[in-house]
């Protein structure tokens, strides 16, 4: 596995999302109530950045199209959505979050595009 070190977790507020770009990837820390994902802030609908949409806490909405995704179920697609959200693997030590970039996530459109 290859961790890096993404931020302190206290410096994210409960039920709130930040955008980080770690090794040039970006990506998107949601942070609800009891816990946290990192996902790439790419919609894998038309690759729409996640982090300009809006997160209750439970379920995250692309701006874009209205896809949503349920956080709590691992990033799950919900309603009108077809495709699931990639999730990183994520650890906590001491209140920093780290993120386990060794996997290389692309959504369909992104092939398609090559």
């Amino acid at each position: 596995m290859s961790w890096r070190k993404l931020c302190d977790l206290r410096d994210v507020p409960m039920v709130s999302m930040r955008a980080f770009e770690v090794d040039g990837t970006k990506l998107l820390l949601l942070r609800g109530a009891s816990s946290f994902a990192v996902i790439p802030d790419s919609c894998p609908h038309m690759a729409a950045s996640l982090s300009e949409g809006i997160f209750d806490g439970e379920v995250l909405t692309c701006n874009k199209h209205l896809w949503q995704w349920s956080i709590a179920d691992d990033g799950k697609a919900i309603g009108i959505a077809e495709l699931d959200l990639m999730t990183y693997p994520t650890k906590e030590v001491d209140d920093v979050v780290y993120v386990d970039l060794s996997s290389v996530f692309r959504y369909e459109y992104e092939l398609e595009a090559e």
